[in-house]
């Protein structure tokens, strides 16, 4: 259990969410951290993406400093739709990328109709 002074300490990413065709995109912006700091775990319809910024040498005088070091979450309700064993994770260029596939019975199809 994490205290309210833990919690103010925390620094939740800035994230984009869409809906493509047969999937949930998360993006979470993460300049700086390093993939083996991030724990990303889906316990019923919650998803946790958890890890850690490691700070910078303080020997340096900054003139503005707006990354912060630290302890990060992220929390996500998602719904009955994801197919929680069809998930996938990528680090690119600082940028978290989730993909949360849809169970196929959910994703939109095209009918015909007969003649």
């Amino acid at each position: 259990m994490t205290t309210q002074t833990e919690q103010k300490k925390m620094v939740r990413p800035a994230c984009r969410i869409q809906e493509t065709e047969g999937a949930v995109e998360l993006m979470l912006e993460m300049p700086g951290v390093d993939r083996e700091s991030i724990d990303i775990n889906i316990d019923g319809d919650t998803l946790t993406v958890v890890g850690h910024r490691a700070a910078e040498e303080d020997e340096i005088s900054y003139l503005v400093r707006e990354r912060r070091a630290g302890d990060f979450k992220a929390v996500y309700t998602i719904d009955e739709r994801v197919d929680r064993e069809n998930v996938e994770a990528r680090m690119e260029h600082g940028l978290l990328h989730l993909t949360l596939h849809l169970k196929e019975e959910v994703k939109p199809r095209r009918i015909e109709v007969a003649e």
